[in-house]
């Protein structure tokens, strides 16, 4: 059968909608125009340019790689591939609506921020409307009934919560991307769906995008320099870093099916997120600290055992006894965890 005829037999079977859960956020709109982008302006120019020149505008296309039935793929490999797909969708789709709403509210207030976030909102439309068609060879259909915004449930982030996530969430993105294609194209027989092969574009897309909220970061002197600056983004950077490290359990599965560790993958992309944020950031943190990831794995199980307690059959009231040396222990080793030397990027020393 030819590419052409599979795709038409592809194309034929019936496509069922699939739920996707976007996320909705928002921060301090005024303290967001209020940016003083003056300073660094020859800064925002260069990241605009960037986003403005679209390099990756022709590399989002299906090629002959796609015209084909997908339908060999069954069990437990179709379910994770799915679960992927779905997952890449509302995250995309959540960027999207994120960067056109506050590109629409800064549009008079902060012309080179709304300029930015504009273009931002391009790309995560593109990568959306990508993910929409890969859905569609596994006869799945998201529903977009997100997109009315009647009905959205925000959740309003603290404006250095906001910009330190938001930038942090781009560069991991990035580079989780580009370790999967590093890995693939040396080892080709883990690649069992072509849209890998996309994502060294999609990390160059994720890595300008955090490149310009970077930008956001280091123009602002109470995010970028003295001691609370310093503390602030140490903070983001323990907590994040460690919510993408405790992901990697309920992940062995999908990574084991493109030939990938699932520990020793998150380990690696922590390290490069660590060294691609030294340029914006006023710190970094020590990740080469024997004891950092021992004392996440620590915080693994005492997560496992809450998740244990949870699950039984006793009271409330004893569930929750049960639990709290768990969470007092996770507590401390989580202030352990900010109590290691940062690297101070601007002085380059231990600070």
């Amino acid at each position: 059968m030819s590419n052409t005829d599979n795709m038409q037999s592809n194309t034929n079977v019936l496509v069922n909608e699939t739920q996707i859960y976007p996320g909705f956020y928002t921060t301090n709109i005024k303290k967001l125009a209020n940016v003083d982008y003056l300073r660094f302006q020859g800064a925002f120019d260069t990241v605009i340019t960037d986003l403005k020149n679209d390099y990756n505008k022709d590399k989002f296309v299906r090629d002959n790689s796609f015209n084909q039935s997908w339908d060999h793929i069954q069990g437990e490999a179709r379910e994770l591939i799915i679960k992927l797909l779905e997952m890449y969708c509302a995250a995309e789709y959540s960027g999207f609506i994120l960067y056109k709403e506050l590109s629409y509210q800064l549009r008079e207030t902060n012309s080179t921020l709304s300029d930015g976030f504009r273009l931002m909102s391009r790309d995560e439309a593109r990568h959306a409307s990508f993910l929409n068609k890969a859905l569609t060879d596994f006869h799945l259909t998201p529903s977009l009934e997100f997109l009315k915004k009647e009905g959205r449930k925000y959740h309003s982030l603290p404006f250095a919560w906001f910009i330190h996530s938001t930038y942090l969430s781009e560069k991991i993105s990035s580079c989780y991307y580009i370790n999967i294609f590093d890995h693939l194209v040396s080892h080709p027989e883990y690649s069992i769906y072509p849209l890998f092969g996309l994502y060294k574009s999609w990390s160059e897309d994720e890595d300008r995008h955090g490149d310009f909220v970077g930008t956001i970061i280091k123009s602002q002197t109470n995010l970028s320099n003295g001691l609370k600056a310093r503390l602030v983004c140490k903070f983001y950077l323990v907590l994040i870093f460690s919510m993408t490290y405790l992901k990697y359990k309920d992940n062995e599965k999908l990574f084991a099916l493109i030939g990938l560790d699932s520990r020793e993958y998150y380990i690696t992309t922590i390290k490069s997120v660590n060294k691609s944020v030294e340029k914006h950031l006023p710190v970094i943190l020590d990740i080469e600290n024997s004891m950092f990831f021992k004392k996440l794995d620590a915080c693994m199980l005492h997560i496992s055992e809450n998740k244990k307690i949870g699950i039984s059959n006793h009271y409330k009231l004893l569930k929750f006894i049960k639990k709290t040396p768990h969470y007092v222990a996770l507590f401390l080793i989580m202030l352990s965890l900010f109590l290691i030397k940062s690297i101070d990027t601007q002085a380059n020393r231990i600070a």
